[in-house]
């Protein structure tokens, strides 16, 4: 069944690549199933969280002394949990989750949200833990791909995860491989609905990035400029248009 799964997620993804009229003479034409041998999305759910028991969950009705409580944790706390437990952990935070992408909560529209919420990344303690697990990108990638699967799943706390995704420590923290893998899933979770474009958008652009790939810093270099929300001056769909070419490339190597 996973199989078929990602099947259907290439074959969609490449299936629009080759539709662009900018990679017209670069058609794909290498075999669906080579494809997934060749970047290891077959096995990509062997360290699928499925049973997750070591995870810190604050209280329901959780208050600020709980989460300072959290807070002042020391870094030991967390070397002995699972990279599953890591990632609930961080997505089932509170604050997390109230303070969403970059920087909502902030009152100066003007404020660098990419900047501020990498920084806060660098000082979080289960963040830099997580990063620097071995197993990292397979968790991670497990997750995303369980959400995709939903087609419909959305909310702040998915929102606070893909912009985990697109973070600096995440693109520090996998390679090259990893990063083109993450690009198909991230094509296909903003390919699948309008409101999930702007999230997704911001992991392809981060990959994109972090491979300085000249096509598109070229188009948006001068325009990638920082406000609360991100990235101002960016076409959601120029970025799609991109992203689909860069995989290509990538691919045909």
């Amino acid at each position: 069944m996973k199989k078929i799964i990602y099947s259907v997620l290439i074959v969609q993804i490449l299936f629009f690549t080759a539709c662009s009229k900018d990679i017209a003479e670069d058609r794909v034409t290498i075999d669906f199933e080579d494809f997934l041998i060749k970047w290891d999305l077959l096995d990509i759910h062997k360290n699928a969280c499925t049973s997750i028991t070591d995870a810190i969950k604050l209280p329901e009705k959780w208050s600020k002394e709980d989460c300072d409580n959290f807070a002042n944790l020391p870094a030991e706390t967390f070397y002995s949990m699972s990279t599953c437990g890591l990632l609930e952990t961080l997505l089932d935070y509170p604050f997390n989750r109230l303070q969403g992408p970059w920087c909502s909560t902030c009152s100066d529209s003007n404020l660098p949200g990419v900047t501020m919420f990498n920084d806060k990344l660098r000082r979080d303690k289960v963040v830099t833990e997580l990063f620097g697990r071995d197993d990292c990108f397979s968790v991670l990638a497990s997750e995303y791909l369980r959400i995709i699967e939903d087609e419909r799943e959305s909310g702040a706390q998915i929102k606070y995860f893909e912009t985990l995704l697109s973070s600096d420590m995440c693109m520090l923290a996998l390679n090259k491989n990893e990063k083109v893998k993450l690009m198909a899933m991230a094509l296909k979770r903003g390919m699948g609905e309008t409101e999930f474009l702007m999230n997704s958008s911001y992991i392809m652009i981060a990959i994109m990035k972090a491979f300085n790939y000249p096509p598109f810093m070229k188009k948006v270099n001068a325009n990638l400029k920082e406000y609360t929300f991100g990235y101002s001056n960016l076409n959601d769909y120029d970025i799609l248009k991109y992203a689909k070419i860069f995989l290509n490339e990538q691919n045909l190597k």
